[in-house]
C-alpha cells in the first residue's frame, strides 16, 4: 500500500479497510427509503476501495447503480496511483450512468515530479494528466477537482513554478490548496523545512491563479437551463447541484425544495459558486 511522505492518516488508521460491496449497498438502499436524493461515497482514497477484498471501485459503482430509485452519487478523492492498478475506460464508463455526478476529485499535490518523487505518491505529473484528458475526452461538462500542498520540503522555485504551469494547462474547476504543514511521525515531519515566508507567497499567487481560472470556468455555464437537486439550506438561499455537481445559489427556494430537482437558468458566476433562477418546479 501507499505511504506519502507528509501523510499521517495511516499512522492513525492503519491500513486499508473496504466495506463489503453488500453493506454498503444496503445503506445506500435505507438512506433512499428515508428521503435521500445524494449519495456520497467517500473515504480516505476511494480508488483503492477493494483491494483488500477482491473487488475494485468500478465494480461497486456498477452494483450501486443498479439500485431502484430517484438518486445521485458523488464519488469521493481519488489517488492516480490507483488508476494504474483498475481498467480506466471502465471506471469511465460508469461515470457516465446517468445516476452518478459528473465530477471527478483526483489530487496531484504538486505540479513537479521531483517534488513527487519526494513526497512518496508513486505516480508522476504525464500520469495525472493523462487520466484528467481520458475522462474529459468522454464526458462532456466534467467538474474537475484536484488537491495542491505548497510548500512541501525539497520544492524550490522551479518546482512552484512547474505547479502553477500544471495548473494553467489543466485548468481544474476547484483546486483544495494547503500549505505544507509537518506532522510529527512522518516523513517529511525529518526533512529540511521551508521557510514559512516563502510559502505563504506561493500560495498567495497559486491561490490568485485558481480564482482566476475558477471563475472563468463558472463564466462558461451562463445562459445553462437544467436540473438542479436541492441539497443544502445557507443564510442566503438554498444550495443545488447540477449534474456536473456545480455549486448553484438559488434564493426563491423554500424548506419544501430540499431533496427536490427543479429546473434552474444560471443567471450568474462568481469565483466559487453559480447563481440560478427557477425557471419551472416540478
Amino acid at each position: 500500500m501507499s505511504n506519502c511522505s507528509f501523510c499521517a492518516t495511516k499512522l492513525a488508521r492503519g491500513n486499508l479497510f473496504s466495506f463489503r460491496p453488500h453493506s454498503i449497498r444496503e445503506h445506500i438502499k435505507k438512506a433512499i427509503a428515508s428521503g435521500a436524493k445524494e449519495i456520497w461515497l467517500t473515504s480516505q482514497d476511494i480508488s483503492a476501495y477493494g483491494r483488500d477484498i477482491g473487488t475494485n471501485l468500478t465494480e461497486l459503482l456498477e452494483s450501486i447503480v443498479k439500485i431502484e430509485g430517484e438518486f445521485l452519487i458523488r464519488v469521493g478523492m481519488m489517488n492516480p496511483l490507483h488508476f494504474k492498478k483498475f481498467e480506466l475506460n471502465s471506471l469511465i464508463e460508469v461515470f457516465k450512468n446517468p445516476k452518478i455526478f459528473k465530477f471527478l476529485h483526483l489530487c496531484v499535490q504538486s505540479g513537479s515530479n521531483k517534488v513527487l518523487k519526494i513526497m512518496r505518491r508513486g505516480y508522476s505529473v504525464e500520469d495525472f494528466v493523462y487520466y484528467v484528458e481520458k475522462f474529459r475526452e468522454e464526458i462532456i461538462d466534467l467538474t474537475l477537482a484536484t488537491d495542491i500542498i505548497v510548500g512541501h520540503p525539497g520544492e524550490e522555485e522551479e518546482d512552484f513554478e512547474d505547479t502553477i504551469d500544471l495548473i494553467k494547462e489543466v485548468k481544474p474547476d476547484i483546486v483544495n490548496l494547503s500549505k505544507f504543514s509537518p506532522r510529527p511521525g512522518t516523513l517529511a515531519y525529518k526533512m529540511r523545512q521551508i521557510d514559512k515566508k516563502i510559502i505563504n507567497e506561493r500560495s498567495k499567487k497559486l491561490h490568485e491563479l485558481i480564482q482566476k481560472i475558477s471563475l472563468e470556468k463558472n463564466k462558461k455555464w451562463l445562459g445553462w437551463k437544467g436540473k438542479v437537486l436541492i441539497d443544502e439550506k445557507f443564510d442566503k438561499g438554498f444550495q443545488g447541484r447540477n449534474l456536473s455537481y456545480k455549486p448553484i445559489i438559488i434564493k426563491e427556494c423554500n424548506l419544501s425544495y430540499l431533496g427536490k430537482f427543479v429546473d434552474v437558468e444560471i443567471v450568474d458566476a462568481k469565483n466559487n459558486y453559480l447563481i440560478g433562477k427557477i425557471i419551472d418546479f416540478q
